[in-house]
Formats: C-alpha cells, sequence, structure tokens
C-alpha cells in the first residue's frame, strides 16, 4: 500500500463529522494504542456493556418488578456484537449487527442478473427515466478543498479504526472507520450509481454502491455509456483493492442490504489505482501519456490531467533514484526523459486551458520561457514546437498579459518556432486574437452581434473553451464596489444580516458597462449528443416535496470538477468564497473552530496520546508553506453549494453559470441595470438614467415586466428571496387580492380571445372585451411605476391570430384604429413621450421590436424623428460597443437583428406569450 505522500501523521480529522451532524461518534474513533489486542478489547467492551445494563436496571427498579424473558450469558466473541445491539436499543432501538452477511455466490448470482437488466434497459431505449432522492447527498456529500485528496484520504485512514463487514451495523454511518476491500466482480454503471461485489479480508462480501463520482458522472461533458465502461474497468478492475472511509451499511429500497458510499472524492481509496500509476513497472510513463490523451479526446480534462500527473511524477523519480544511486543532488537531463516531460507539461497545459486555469497552465509552460529550455525545445518537430508555443503564449492571453505575449511574438526564438507550414496559420491566430483581446480590455468594445451568432450556430461541447470564443474580462471597480449592506439599506430592502450589495462610487450614465464576468462554471443546458438520462430529481424540505432539474446536479458537478482541478492552487476556492450561502457557512465554522480551540483543555482527554507530538510535527510541516493560505476546512458541504445554485439568477437558453461578482447584484422588480449571457460571458451595464452615487445597482431575477405579484415571487421564492421591498411590489401589494382579481380577469378573457378554430367575429368580441379590460387595469393602477407591459404585448400579438384573407369590415376598422393608437399606448405603458425617452430600460424587450415593425410599416416616408430614439436605443443595448449609422434603414435592421437574437438566446422574455 502506498505510503501518505505528506509522510505525517495528522489529528483525527472531525470537522466533517461536525459537518454532517454525527459527532455522537467521535467517541468510537478515540481508543489508545493498544487497539488491535484482544484483551483490551474485552475489557473496554465488557465495561461498556456492564455500565449500560446497570444503568437499564435503575430505570427498571422504579418500575414493578417483572421476570425478564431471557438470561444473557455472553461470551467473548459475542460481547462486540451485543454492546451495539444494547447501546443502540438504549437509543434508538435500531440499527441491528449485521452479524450474518450473505453468501459470496449468492451476491455475484445477483449481481450478473442485475447486469443483464442494466444492459438490456439502456440498449433498448435512448432515454431512461427514474427517480433521484438527493436527501442522501444533502446529508453527507462532500466537497474536498484540499490539495492532495489521496494523501488526506491516507492520513484519516491512519487515524481511524478497521472494521470487518459482519461487524457494522443496518442504516447506520461509522464514522472514523474503514473497510479495506477487494473487488470480486465487473462494475455496471446503471445511470444513477456504479455497483460493483466487494469482500473484506475475512471473505464477508457485500455491494458496493458508489454515487456522485467524479470520474463518471455528467458535467460540463455528457459522458457515453462506452467510456464510463471503459474508466470503471481502469479504476475497479476485478481483484484491486480499495479502502472505504466512514463506512455506510444501507438497507435498500429491494431490502438487500449494501455499502453506500455518496461522497467517493473524499472517502474512497483506489489503492490499487494509485499504485499500478506510480510503478513504471505496471504503467509506464507512455502508456500514461496515451491514456491521458485518450481522456483528452473526449474532453474529460480531469482524468487526463490525473494521468499527465502520474507521468510526470514517475519521471521525477526515476531522476531522484539515479541522482541517489550516484550520490549526486544536480545531474544531466536525458534527452528521452525531457521529450516525455516536455510533452507531457504541454498536454497537461492544453487541458488546463480548456478548463480555464490559466495560471495552472502558465505554471506548466513557464519552463519554454528559460532560453535554455527553449533552445532544446526549438529542436523537436516543428508541429510538437507549434503546439508548445501556442499554448504558451494562449496561456499569457487567457491572463491578460498583452504586452508580454507581443514581445513573445517578436522575438527571434520565437518567430523560428512558429515559422514554416501550420505554424503560420498558428501565428496569424495569435496576432489576430492578441488586438481583439487588448481592444476588449482597454476600450470595452465586444463584438456582441457576431457572439450572439456563433452561440446560436455553435452546439459543440468545445463551443465557450478555444481561443477564439475567450473574450477579456472587465470590472469596472472605478465605478462601483462591493460592500456589506448597512443597517439602513437592509431594512428598507428587506435583506437578511450580512447581506452584500454594489453600490455606485460616483453617477453612471445610461449605457455604461459594468461588468464582464468570465463563469467559474458553466454548462451548456441544451442536450448534446443522443443518450441522455431523464431523472425526477426530488428531496425533502420542512415536510415539502422539492424538486431540481439534471442540469443544475451538472452544473454543481462541473463545480465540484473545477475545484478538483484547481486545489492545487488556494485561488480557486477564493472565487466562489463570496457568493451568500458559502460565506455564511464559512463565517460559522471558522468561528466553530475558533471556539474548538478555545476549549483544548475540555477535550484533552478524548485526543490520542502523541497528540502533541503530532501537532509539533504538523506545525514544522507548513512553516515552508506559512505565505501560502490554506483552505479553513478540508472540506465544503455539497448541500452550501446546492443552497448557493437556488440562490442564482444566471442562465440563459444555453447556458447556466456560476459568477462571482455577478452573485453580489441584488434584485429589484425595477432594475438600474441589465444582463445578458453571451456565450458564458456575463455582461452587466446601466439601463437607467437616474443613477447617482451611492445608488444600489440592482439587477432582475425575474423575466421583465411580470404584473403578477404573485407570479414574481414564485419566481424570486426559487432564488430564495422571500419578499421584494421594491417601490413596485410596496405598490402592488397595497390592494393584493384586488388586483390579482383583475390581472386573473385579463388572463381568463385573453385565453378565451386565443381559442382555435374561432371565427373572426367571435375572436373580435373577446378582443374587444380584453382591450376593454385592459384599458380598466391601466385607468385604476395609473400610479404604477410601470405599466402593464406584457398584457400590452398579449393584445398585440392576438391581432395576428385573425385571418386577413376573409377579414370583415368592423374587424379592419378595428385593427386600423389600433395601430393609429399604437404609439399612444406604447408611450402610456411605458411612461414616456415618445420620441423622447427618460428611461430606456423600459423599452427593453418585445415593445421595440413591435416599434420597430410600426416604423417599418407605417412610417416609411418619414424616418428622420426616430433615427435619433433607435440608434440612441441601439447605443444603449450594445452599451455603446456598436458605432451609430446614420442610415436609418441599417439602425432598423441593426436593433432588429440585436433584439432577434437575444429572444432566442436568453431566458428573462420568459413571461411573453406568442403565437406558435
Amino acid at each position: 500500500m502506498p505510503k501518505s505522500r505528506t509522510k505525517i501523521k495528522k489529528t483525527i480529522l472531525t470537522p466533517h463529522a461536525a459537518i454532517i451532524g454525527l459527532a455522537d461518534e467521535l467517541d468510537l474513533s478515540i481508543c489508545c494504542s493498544n487497539r488491535n489486542c484482544p484483551s483490551h478489547w474485552h475489557d473496554r467492551l465488557t465495561e461498556k456493556l456492564k455500565h449500560l445494563q446497570q444503568t437499564k436496571s435503575k430505570k427498571a427498579s422504579n418500575l414493578p418488578s417483572t421476570k425478564s424473558k431471557f438470561d444473557y450469558k455472553l461470551s467473548y466473541p459475542d460481547i462486540l456484537s451485543q454492546l451495539f445491539r444494547t447501546h443502540q436499543i438504549d437509543e434508538t432501538d435500531q440499527h441491528e449487527i449485521y452479524s450474518t452477511p450473505i453468501s459470496k455466490s449468492i451476491l455475484l448470482e445477483k449481481h450478473n442478473a442485475f447486469i443483464k437488466q442494466i444492459e438490456t434497459m439502456l440498449d433498448d431505449s435512448t432515454y431512461s427515466f427514474m427517480k433521484n432522492n438527493l436527501n442522501s447527498q444533502m446529508k453527507y456529500r462532500l466537497i474536498p478543498l484540499v490539495p492532495d485528496i489521496f494523501s488526506d484520504q491516507m492520513d484519516r485512514m491512519e487515524t481511524s479504526i478497521q472494521l470487518k463487514i459482519n461487524l457494522l451495523r443496518i442504516d447506520h454511518l461509522h464514522v472514523n472507520s474503514y473497510l479495506r476491500l477487494k473487488i470480486i466482480s465487473i462494475p455496471i454503471w446503471n445511470r444513477s450509481a456504479v455497483h460493483v461485489v466487494v469482500q473484506d479480508e475475512n471473505h464477508h462480501c457485500l455491494r458496493l454502491s458508489i454515487y456522485n463520482w467524479s470520474y463518471i458522472i455528467d458535467t460540463r461533458q455528457i459522458k457515453t455509456l462506452k467510456y464510463i465502461h471503459e474508466r470503471l474497468n481502469n479504476l475497479l478492475p476485478m481483484n484491486s483493492s480499495i479502502v472505504l472511509l466512514d463506512p455506510w451499511l444501507k438497507k435498500c429500497s429491494d431490502g438487500d442490504i449494501s455499502l453506500r458510499c455518496e461522497s467517493p472524492n473524499t472517502h474512497l481509496l483506489l489503492i490499487d489505482f494509485e499504485e499500478r500509476c506510480s510503478m513504471s513497472h505496471r504503467i509506464n510513463v507512455e502508456q500514461l501519456r496515451q491514456m491521458g490523451n485518450a481522456c483528452y479526446q473526449v474532453d474529460d480534462n480531469r482524468s487526463a490531467i490525473e494521468y499527465y500527473t502520474f507521468g510526470l511524477k514517475q519521471l521525477d523519480e526515476e531522476q531522484e533514484k539515479e541522482l541517489t544511486l550516484k550520490g549526486q543532488s544536480i545531474g544531466p537531463k536525458t534527452d528521452e526523459r525531457e521529450q516525455h516531460r516536455i510533452r507531457l507539461l504541454s498536454n497537461r497545459c492544453a487541458c488546463y486551458l480548456r478548463e480555464r486555469h490559466a495560471a495552472l497552465a502558465l505554471a506548466d509552460t513557464g519552463i519554454l520561457l528559460a532560453f535554455n529550455e527553449l533552445t532544446h525545445i526549438l529542436e523537436l518537430p516543428k508541429a510538437t514546437t507549434g503546439k508548445l508555443l501556442f499554448r504558451c503564449l494562449s496561456a499569457h492571453l487567457y491572463l491578460g498579459l498583452f504586452d508580454k505575449v507581443e514581445g513573445l511574438l517578436k522575438s527571434h526564438k520565437f518567430g523560428l518556432g512558429l515559422s514554416g507550414g501550420e505554424n503560420l496559420t498558428t501565428m496569424a491566430i495569435l496576432e489576430r486574437e492578441l488586438i481583439r483581446l487588448r481592444d476588449e480590455n482597454t476600450k470595452g468594445r465586444y463584438d456582441l452581434q457576431g457572439m450572439l451568432q456563433k452561440q446560436m450556430k455553435n452546439k459543440t461541447q468545445l463551443m465557450f473553451i478555444d481561443l477564439p470564443n475567450h473574450h477579456a474580462e472587465c470590472h469596472r471597480n472605478d465605478l462601483f464596489e462591493v460592500r456589506l449592506c448597512q443597517t439602513e439599506e437592509r431594512t428598507k430592502n428587506g435583506y437578511p444580516n450580512g447581506s452584500y450589495g454594489v453600490y455606485a462610487l460616483k453617477n453612471l450614465d445610461v449605457g455604461t458597462l459594468l461588468v464582464v464576468e468570465q463563469p467559474f462554471a458553466s454548462i451548456d443546458n441544451r442536450i448534446i449528443g443522443e443518450e441522455y438520462c431523464h431523472t425526477m430529481n426530488y428531496w425533502d424540505e420542512n415536510s415539502k416535496i422539492e424538486y431540481c432539474s439534471n442540469e443544475t446536479l451538472r452544473l454543481l458537478n462541473e463545480i465540484e470538477k473545477q475545484l478538483l482541478i484547481g486545489n492545487d492552487t488556494w485561488t480557486t476556492f477564493e472565487k466562489m468564497k463570496s457568493m451568500q450561502p458559502i460565506r455564511q457557512w464559512l463565517a460559522e465554522n471558522i468561528k466553530e473552530e475558533m471556539n474548538k480551540q478555545q476549549e483544548n483543555n475540555e477535550i484533552s482527554s478524548n485526543l490520542p496520546e502523541n497528540y502533541e507530538e503530532i501537532l509539533s510535527e504538523k506545525k514544522q510541516w507548513r512553516k515552508p508553506f506559512s505565505k501560502r493560505l490554506p483552505p479553513p476546512l478540508p472540506y465544503v458541504p455539497w448541500r452550501i453549494l446546492f443552497e448557493t445554485q437556488r440562490q442564482n439568477p444566471y442562465k440563459s437558453q444555453s447556458t447556466l453559470a456560476w459568477y462571482s461578482l455577478g452573485s453580489m447584484f441584488n434584485h429589484s422588480c425595477l432594475p438600474n441595470c441589465l444582463w445578458y449571457l453571451i456565450g458564458d460571458y456575463l455582461f452587466i451595464y446601466i439601463c437607467s438614467t437616474n443613477v447617482r452615487q451611492g445608488d444600489e445597482l440592482t439587477i432582475s431575477y425575474c423575466p421583465l415586466w411580470i404584473s403578477s405579484i404573485n407570479e414574481r415571487s414564485n419566481y424570486l421564492q426559487q432564488c430564495q428571496i422571500r419578499s421584494c421591498q421594491c417601490s413596485l411590489c410596496l405598490y402592488d401589494r397595497l390592494s393584493l387580492n384586488e388586483y390579482e382579481n383583475d390581472l386573473k380577469k385579463f388572463s381568463n378573457l385573453r385565453a378565451l380571445a386565443r381559442q382555435k378554430n374561432l371565427s373572426n367575429l367571435n375572436r373580435l368580441i373577446y378582443l374587444q372585451q380584453l382591450h376593454n379590460h385592459y384599458e380598466y387595469l391601466t385607468d385604476k393602477y395609473q400610479q404604477r411605476s410601470v405599466g402593464f407591459m406584457n398584457e400590452f404585448l398579449d393584445l398585440e400579438s392576438i391581432n395576428e391570430y385573425f385571418q386577413h384573407e376573409t377579414m370583415e369590415n368592423e374587424i379592419k376598422e378595428f385593427l386600423n384604429h389600433q395601430h393609429d393608437s399604437f404609439l399612444d399606448r406604447l408611450s402610456d405603458v411605458c411612461r414616456l413621450t415618445l420620441p423622447q425617452i427618460s428611461n430606456p430600460i423600459l423599452l427593453f424587450g418585445i415593445q421595440i421590436q413591435l416599434l420597430i415593425d410600426h416604423l417599418e410599416q407605417f412610417y416609411s416616408s418619414d424616418y428622420k424623428q426616430w433615427n435619433r430614439l433607435l440608434e440612441y436605443l441601439y447605443e444603449v443595448f450594445t452599451f455603446k460597443c456598436h458605432s451609430v449609422s446614420n442610415d436609418m434603414s441599417t439602425t432598423l435592421k441593426d436593433s432588429k437583428e440585436l433584439f432577434n437574437n437575444l429572444l432566442q438566446t436568453q431566458s428573462f422574455f420568459a413571461g411573453v406569450h406568442h403565437k406558435h
């Protein structure tokens, strides 16, 4: 078994026990150094059992005396089992010992039948539907924050108690314990978990179900069945050894007993896999590189990085071994070894770039900037050299080091490396992207139309992760600040304690770009590929069943993957720790850890005898890394990430993503900022004319212009916002029941007017009633901050239902009157006087498309008075990224194209109904 790479013994890691609320098990993890001595166990357990039985007899002394049905005569082999039974009867009357495991032959027979059933199910249908209860994940799934997960697991195992299958308790999580197991069957995946049969050192067998394993679950990439089976055969081959930490023995829905692992990234040690990849006589460096390449080709970058890293470690160990034999500390580098190292570093750099870990990619290619190493690299084949230099320069571009890239491109040696053949195309791409990214960074000018068109046309898995689709970030910290909300601000807006907000540092003009942010993690929520699992994901919350989508779980899996890849740099978690639920969890747990440290005297009796020695050794180990901030806790509960996602408003028709800075913007139903997701980049800009210094900058978390406050509240409750206190919501609540009934009546009339197979005259009757009720609404609630925008749009859309070839004169007159009064009605609902406009946000949406169509149809000869208005709106909605055209037809075309693209890519128009 490989030794822990930290080469130290750590103290018992109990924070994870506190996280999942199982502190009652800690007493089982504390034992003297003589834990394997039979007489020690006999004495200790006998004493414990005697104490428990005395406690029971004292309680029974107050009751009428009765004769017991059973007399207990305990022999040594039964003491441990009986102790657990008595202990649980005394507390919960459950969790019996699994003292008689099922025979190996029966388990294997059941497993083989299960494999055939699963294979038949997966072969017969492309789509599968299943239920997925998230309660176990909410309780037990943990996301690691430590840089070396395997070493951390090894250290935890060294301070845990080894158990056997026949000593496990049913429906119980055995904290600070572990099982050493052997794989004795072929692993099978049934779209929700990996199932395999294992046996312990006593040859007792059980089925092991592994959930949420990052090697196979869907992230940004939806893995194919063929690839998953290949990975499983590589990770869990027959007769390989694994270690399961904190084993959980569970009674399944089918009545069988099995081991369940909800958090394999923190609780499952692949002992044999680590040994095979670490020893060159089992898997050599070239084989590791080929295995990494196979993972890279299907976009499984995390696995590819793991294989390349194993290869680099093998090279280091071989070199260190040679130097040790020669008695040297530094020796000459062999050409073969260095060529392997360069290829592995280059390939790992490509993986980091795909996953947007540019700092790690730059660290891998930093060796190329050394003069001697670069000279050596230029001796490689041109294709290899071109890849290396392109990836090196791409990492610089991703980090915004534009001057450095320009200097390197002009240097003689880089010019030689990128000369000739395909490398000339590479050079041209780098030069073009350098100009574009520098222009975005310095001038804030982005080709929005081009980005939107790419988003609509490109539906591949790699659509956002190559250099031409990378964009410079923009954080205008000179225009706004993120700070803790003051007491009066929290009271006014109904924010909870500890809330943050974004506030203007100066008066801001409409159309000012504030943020262009690259996501921490993102997925394409359009279905990719032919095979996909449709699952009903649910969990219990306050005695109520809640649901979430597959896309939400995929995004959370992608976030876990990003943390696993970037845990070598603590800055990865730094990017997301400011998000509200994560920030609150950190504050609570850091405070709890500080309180525990202050109570050392009280808990010292529960610590191992060599605690002080281990603590001193740990402090010495940390000294060389004192400048590097360690994570405050080794794990973050998956539940915290899930709660953070529930508060996340950012999604489009194609993208679901996390944005750290974007999460700081609070909600308002009348926001002064608007946001787009173009590709997976977040753009936030000012879209109101009255933003003054000190004002809070807000966005809308729900689709714009929803009139019903109940409907808005439903959207906001999905984002964990209990009540909005903006001026619009306060007004709508003044007569809530009456207001909602009036809107409901409009909805009923709208449904009647939209009926299929309705004659024109009958439709006209309903439309007139609907129009009259709309006028009633606007007159009754004329003090409202904004008119009934969606109701206005509904009225206009119903005009398209009429069959124009058979239209009666009465209908024509009505529709002509509607056309003639369109501008007046639009001005009324937007609370403005056209062609003058004071607040452009009120014209953001379908209404501007209707305005453009109306102008094209009825103002073909007199465009001038409207030209400036449309130019102004186009500049605002593209945050001044596009130049103004004096040609009205061009302005109309550009504006129509922009909003057609936004309608097809964004999700903030979801509340508007259209004719299909």
